[in-house]
């Protein structure tokens, strides 16, 4: 079975849908010796780390200058396949180009054609262009990967077209730096460029990834200004919160940083080193991921292998994804989150329960297993009828 694995969305900066590609492409040759797997990246990580590990696991590789979900990419990826000549063409993401041969899609979430505030600009013809390349992709596709059980149900209950179609494989612990029972206090400024006295030896409460509406950050922001005003903390002392990641953020979190009392409290970092993102893990005192909507969750599993407690969201994947280790609330409300900090800064059995039921959860996920569930999809593909 010769396959092609779309890696094109593997960046530089990893992301979770970069890390889910390179994990089972890295891990897919060595379970069948019958697979032949070809990998298509982005010119830029050309030897890159990321490159060199598919490459030894003994993937094929292949470079493509076409951006995923980009109109070049409906000329490039047919020209692709003909000299590749696959039996089965895996592209994760939800825009499939026209091919010939039988293909595989991942769908991480809905996001792009649900949520109203996804695109900053023309967003509901946006959001109806996604939800017909979707339609197109899914009634073309003979497999549909879904993260979570909730993207499944979700995807079955708006396209008829995905029925009959969808696998829920989950994702895995994001990276082999966060082991569990490694808490340790992360030094400095948890190996981001220094940041000054400011955030020196101060406690932290710690979210990272991006800044998307989905994700929730001024609520986040305005729950932590409730939190420290509570507890009655002047300026520059007591807790901070970092958001790590994000960049320069939206304007919708500048602003809000602006406004806010605590706005001098909360550090705003960018793009950094996984090494960098494992030390401000174990630094924290608290990971905060309160989403409004996530296809799976993957800083909740980073949270426990850190050795960290998890606040984050009862709604979508989460509860799905945190089990019994992490506490949950509405993301909808500031006040609701805030309370979930107060609690679990305060109540310090309630935080060793917390990581200890955090080690066992991770446990149910492994890289190894959804490679294998990815392998069997793959079969499942090739021997089902054609769209």
């Amino acid at each position: 079975m010769r396959v092609l694995l779309d890696g094109r969305i593997v960046l530089p900066r990893m992301t979770g849908a970069g890390r889910y590609v390179l994990e089972i492409g890295a891990r897919m040759p060595a379970l069948d010796p019958d697979v032949q797997l070809e990998i298509v990246l982005s010119p830029a990580l050309r030897g890159t780390g990321a490159a060199r590990t598919l490459a030894a696991a003994g993937a094929r590789l292949w470079y493509s200058e076409a951006r995923v979900a980009s109109l070049h990419q409906w000329l490039a990826v047919p020209r692709l396949l003909d000299g590749v000549r696959p039996d089965l063409y895996h592209y994760p993401f939800l825009d499939l180009p026209y091919v010939q041969c039988p293909s595989v899609v991942t769908i991480y979430d809905l996001n792009p054609v649900s949520d109203r505030a996804y695109f900053a600009h023309w967003s509901a013809v946006k959001r109806l262009i996604a939800r017909r390349l979707l339609r197109s992709s899914l009634r073309r596709c003979r497999v549909a990967v879904t993260i979570s059980e909730t993207t499944r149900r979700l995807l079955e209950a708006q396209f008829a077209e995905a029925r009959g179609k969808t696998r829920t494989i989950p994702l895995a612990l994001g990276s082999s730096l966060l082991v569990p029972g490694s808490r340790v206090a992360a030094a400095g400024n948890g190996g981001y460029s220094r940041g000054g006295e400011r955030w020196d030896a101060r406690p932290y409460i710690l979210y990272v990834g991006v800044d998307k509406p989905h994700k929730n950050l001024v609520r986040l922001v305005r729950a932590f200004a409730l939190f420290r005003d509570a507890e009655g903390w002047a300026t520059g002392l007591g807790p901070y919160l970092w958001l790590a990641g994000v960049g320069d953020g939206s304007a919708a979190l500048r602003a809000v940083l602006a406004e806010s009392a605590c706005g001098t409290d909360v550090r705003v970092s960018g793009d950094a080193s996984e090494e960098s993102v494992a030390a401000a893990y174990r630094g924290a005192t608290i990971v905060a991921y309160v989403s409004t909507s996530e296809g799976f969750g993957l800083p909740i599993l980073e949270g426990f292998a850190a050795g960290v407690p998890v606040l984050t969201g009862n709604v979508s994947s989460m509860p799905e994804v945190g089990g019994d280790a992490a506490l949950y609330v509405s993301p909808e409300d500031s006040g609701a989150i805030a309370a979930g900090l107060k609690r679990l800064w305060l109540d310090g059995r309630l935080r060793q329960r917390l990581v200890a039921s955090g080690t066992r959860r991770l446990r149910d996920f492994s890289w190894d297993a959804t490679a294998r569930a990815t392998l069997a999809a793959y079969r499942d593909a090739l021997q089902s009828a054609p769209a």
